[in-house]
């Protein structure tokens, strides 16, 4: 691999796969746009549980077609939101592809004590980039942020609200 040159889709989508395929590989990893792993620490329990009732909520309001921790390409590589909607047609035109060869209508991610502003910000761009049309962050004591194509929302564009229980945080 050339370092330092930034891979095109199928590049990135044959890394992906190289690693899905390695037994010593580790569990849960994104990369970046030059095909580097980057790894990242098995979620805790108050993380899944919070990423539940969110998949639970979309589901609820758009449809059952929401999923957790679905690989995307993005122009900043191959990264995973916690929590993905888009309508059924849309899943059936990438049945058996992984990852995901466009970036789904609704990103969320929860984020950890690990993740920077940056770092989230990074990745609500490359989503928008990539075609999606809300991506919601949800901090770390349960405040949610809304983002479309024109930046910062004070709500959902697409009526999506949540009730998250607070003793999730």
């Amino acid at each position: 691999m050339d370092v330092g040159a930034v891979l095109g889709r199928e590049a990135l989508v044959r890394r992906w796969r190289e690693l899905g395929a390695d037994p010593a590989s580790p569990d849960y990893y994104e990369l970046d746009e030059y095909g580097e792993l980057i790894k990242s620490p098995r979620s805790t329990n108050d993380h899944q549980r919070v990423c539940t009732a969110v998949a639970m909520a979309l589901a609820g309001r758009l449809g059952p077609e929401a999923a957790q921790e679905i690989s995307v390409v993005t122009d900043r590589g191959v990264r995973v939101p916690d929590i993905v909607w888009m309508p059924q047609a849309r899943w059936g035109t990438a049945k058996g592809q992984t990852p995901l060869p466009f970036v789904p209508d609704i990103c969320v991610d929860v984020l950890s004590t690990g993740n920077t502003r940056e770092e989230i910000g990074m990745k609500v761009a490359a989503y928008l980039r990539g075609g999606a049309r809300e991506v919601i962050a949800i901090g770390l004591t349960g405040t949610i942020e809304y983002f479309g194509p024109e930046g910062k929302r004070a709500q959902s564009a697409l009526g999506v609200s949540f009730g998250l229980p607070p003793d999730l945080f």
